[in-house]
């Protein structure tokens, strides 16, 4: 009987110290799993525009400025562009008619340019 005691002890404290010996934390692997899905965005196809000039930070701050929000699930190709105003870096797709951005930092919201603003930034992305 004594034997079975200790066996029952032995078996239960082995249970409680493998239970509390996982070290996995949940904000890590949350934090790996953001780190993973940046760097494929960054690793496609991804032309970087390098705001240089005054002019060209205008074009871009107007366009990030006037555009409006659009509601609703968003699935997205991969990026055409990325640039980066400040501390802010946006992924851009753009078309003759449209344009369409995404702040880095927040991956589940699109943006439509404006009419004017896809126009330009159209024009600097063809020169």
């Amino acid at each position: 009987m004594k034997k079975l005691q200790y066996v029952f002890i032995t078996l239960g404290f082995t249970l409680l110290f493998v239970g509390c010996a996982d070290d996995t934390n949940e904000n890590d692997l949350n934090e790996r799993s953001n780190e993973s899905s940046e760097s494929n965005s960054d690793s496609e196809n991804v032309t970087v525009i390098a705001l240089e000039s005054e002019e060209e930070l205008e074009i871009f701050t107007k366009a990030v400025d006037t555009s409006k929000r659009e509601a609703g699930i968003v699935n997205m190709d991969n990026p055409q562009y990325r640039f980066t105003i400040g501390a802010d870096t946006f992924f851009l797709w753009i078309a003759e008619e449209s344009g369409t951005i995404m702040n880095r930092k927040d991956t589940h919201t699109v943006y439509s340019l404006s009419a004017e603003s896809t126009k330009e930034v159209y024009e600097f992305i063809k020169k």
